[in-house]
């Protein structure tokens, strides 16, 4: 079975731009290197239609920035993902990671038992009434689980009714794992420790290693349909995977990662991928897209019709 990727070069949901840049940096590698696999993919490129440049101001959401264009950007995002064939293994190539917001009520509304392994520094279980920074990206998941009610400052009228437009609750949170954690902030520890989500925080994986997540990965594609694996690059230690925004020290290396997801690609389970905040404006040589690429290698390789769990 082929490989469809979908790709997404929209990073308002940033703190700064770049992310597009990064959805473009995948063609160079891929081109590049003449990866056959990549080049005979099905390509579906999805993109703003927006004519002023988004990124002059922050519109007049404070705590959660360039909201109108990104919602009607979020509609014909929608529209495509619902139309996707989803049978097809899917690499989704996104700007930044609030498109998963959008990307995985999609998909659950046409596959219900969908399991997320979130391979991320960031937890993203913010809503604007808890977000310190209004950046859309730390708030896929509070949009697709719907976890986060919470209003820990205040917010306009208007800004709370766009934000409650926006959350479809599609992810129960036993379908939910966090691999890599390591910044986030009170609200967001909260909601994983009171919902009982599974995680491990980076500290936790260099000192007992992957096992103990990959048998968590194992135990949640054995109960559900299908996996969504959204792989965030800042999960990676910014001392050599410098393209990115959010960076946070303390995270895991290459290996690391790769232990893990050249396990989780060999699983059928594994129908969708996603990676996310590469930002070649901050990276040195398009290095962290490199990361990125051979990492997602085993997948776009069609590694995940390998080994069944069943």
């Amino acid at each position: 079975m082929g490989l469809q990727v979908v790709a997404i070069p929209c990073d308002w949901g940033a703190g700064q731009p770049g992310g597009a840049a990064g959805v473009w940096s995948w063609y160079h590698v891929g081109l590049f290197y003449k990866h056959l696999a990549w080049i005979e993919a099905e390509h579906i490129l999805i993109t703003p239609e927006e004519k002023r440049p988004v990124w002059l101001d922050t519109g007049p959401h404070v705590y959660a920035r360039r909201l109108e264009p990104w919602i009607t950007f979020a509609q014909k995002v929608r529209e495509v993902v619902s139309s996707l064939a989803l049978e097809t293994p899917t690499l989704f190539l996104t700007g930044d990671h609030s498109w998963s917001g959008i990307l995985l009520p999609a998909i659950a509304g046409r596959i219900p038992n969908l399991g997320v392994i979130w391979i991320d520094a960031h937890a993203d279980l913010h809503n604007p009434a808890t977000s310190p920074s209004g950046n859309l990206h730390g708030m896929p998941l509070a949009m697709a689980t719907g976890l986060n009610p919470h209003k820990f400052h205040p917010l306009p009228e208007k800004t709370w009714q766009l934000w409650e437009s926006l959350v479809q609750p599609a992810i129960p949170p036993q379908n939910l794992l966090f691999i890599g954690l390591r910044s986030y902030e009170p609200p967001e520890m909260d909601l994983i420790q009171t919902h009982q989500i599974t995680h491990f925080t980076s500290t936790e994986l260099v000192q007992r290693g992957m096992e103990a997540a990959l048998q968590a990965a194992y135990a949640l594609a054995q109960r559900c349909d299908a996996l969504f694996v959204s792989l965030d690059v800042d999960v990676w230690d910014p001392s050599f995977a410098r393209g990115t925004g959010s960076p946070a020290a303390g995270g895991l290396s290459i290996a690391q990662v790769r232990a893990l997801t050249e396990e989780l690609f060999r699983w059928p389970q594994t129908r969708f991928v996603e990676v996310t905040e590469i930002n070649p404006l901050l990276d040195r040589e398009n290095q962290t897209a490199l990361y990125a690429y051979g990492t997602l290698r085993t997948f776009i390789e069609g590694g995940q019709n390998g080994t069944s769990l069943e």
